[in-house]
């Protein structure tokens, strides 16, 4: 009894499975490895080709540096078309909600360009809470910050340096938590 399969396509097949399997691979690696982003990396200038949700609710105002510093920030790197990104997205805007009250800044950076614009404002509004400033366009940013692996996401301490940084949200509040303690002292 012969295949239906010829052996041409087989090749392709096998070829694509391991090239996937090499892939997830090399994800999980990185995901159980060292912090995407080393302590002590220097806020960038917030670069982007436009902002989203910089007024509403609560005014952000223009997004910078400047501004920033002298504040605990976390940045968000995520794009629409990564689903690790959107999963986490509702989980951002529970901790969003506890902690901007308390001063800590959220930002969100994607590279996706202004011609996706749409498809952006599209998805922040199916998340109920995404309230803080998202930056489009943002390659340049998250060039600077090294950015190689969505999401990834980034606390910076009042001075301007990189405190914590991980591709989920796991242990986010607790770095949160003692980032404000600390700026109490």
């Amino acid at each position: 009894m012969e295949s239906s399969v010829s052996p041409r396509k087989s090749n392709w097949v096998e070829i694509f499975a391991i090239a996937a399997l090499v892939g997830l691979l090399v994800w999980s690696i990185r995901q159980s490895s060292s912090p995407p982003i080393e302590s002590g990396m220097p806020l960038p200038e917030m670069m982007a080709q436009g902002w989203l949700n910089t007024a509403g609710p609560v005014s952000h105002g223009p997004v910078s540096r400047e501004r920033l510093l002298g504040k605990i920030v976390v940045v968000d790197c995520w794009a629409t078309w990564c689903p690790p990104c959107r999963a986490a997205m509702p989980e951002l805007a529970k901790l969003y909600a506890q902690y901007q009250p308390l001063g800590v800044e959220f930002i969100g950076l994607t590279p996706e360009p202004a011609a996706e614009h749409g498809v952006i404002e599209d998805f922040m509004g199916t998340i109920p809470g995404l309230d803080w400033p998202i930056g489009y366009g943002a390659a340049p940013t998250l060039d600077a910050l090294g950015i190689e692996l969505y999401p990834t996401v980034i606390v910076f301490s009042p001075s301007g340096v990189a405190i914590w940084s991980g591709n989920h949200l796991d242990g986010l509040a607790e770095v949160l938590d003692e980032a404000l303690v600390g700026q109490e002292l």
